[in-house]
């Protein structure tokens, strides 16, 4: 059986418009505590530009000395977790073999 070029270009837009995305990324400015969320969801044809619209927002942030919260040194998380501005960071569970 043969396929037609027109029958695989309509079976990938629909399968394109049933697309979603979302992503968050959480900033923190470290001396003024201030926190910032990056975030965008996008369905159908609007899923591939999520990823884009938040790297403007992150390169936004970052343009004003916002860091993401992964990327700050023990001694600024240390500061922001004194001052309550993020959440005590926890210990994951000891593994227990089996």
């Amino acid at each position: 059986m043969k396929l037609k070029t027109g029958s695989v270009f309509v079976g990938l837009f629909l399968i394109g418009l049933q697309a979603c995305a979302s992503q968050s990324v959480m900033l923190v400015h470290p001396q003024s505590g201030s926190t910032v969320r990056c975030e965008e969801e996008g369905v159908g044809v609007l899923a591939g530009a999520v990823g884009a619209r938040v790297q403007d927002c992150l390169e936004r942030y970052r343009s004003r000395g916002y860091v993401r919260t992964e990327e700050l040194t023990r001694e600024q998380r240390a500061d922001l977790e004194g001052r309550g501005v993020l959440p005590k960071a926890t210990e994951p569970p000891a593994r227990v073999g089996y």
